[in-house]
């Protein structure tokens, strides 16, 4: 099992630039309110596909309650913030 991590590890930093043409691994990494919406999406899906027992769905519905209201709260910040450009 380890070793098909590794593959997947070593898969993800040669198959995945940057756009401007660095490497990944020279970057530090980001994590943006689309990545944290694509998350709030897996575990909806994941629960409505009976992925967790009964005893975790109150732990995974806290934590997707969390993700929700930060990106809510994310997305009143960027509307109601003047453009800057």
């Amino acid at each position: 099992m380890a070793k098909k991590d590794e593959t997947i590890e070593a898969t993800a930093t040669e198959v995945a630039p940057e756009a401007n043409g660095t490497p990944a691994e020279d970057q530090a990494p980001q994590l943006g309110v689309a990545d944290l919406q694509n998350a709030a999406q897996v575990i909806d899906a994941a629960v409505s596909r009976g992925a967790f027992k009964a005893a975790e769905a109150a732990q995974v519905g806290a934590v997707y309650e969390k993700l929700t209201s930060f990106i809510q709260t994310v997305a009143e910040a960027q509307k109601d913030a003047p453009a800057s450009e």
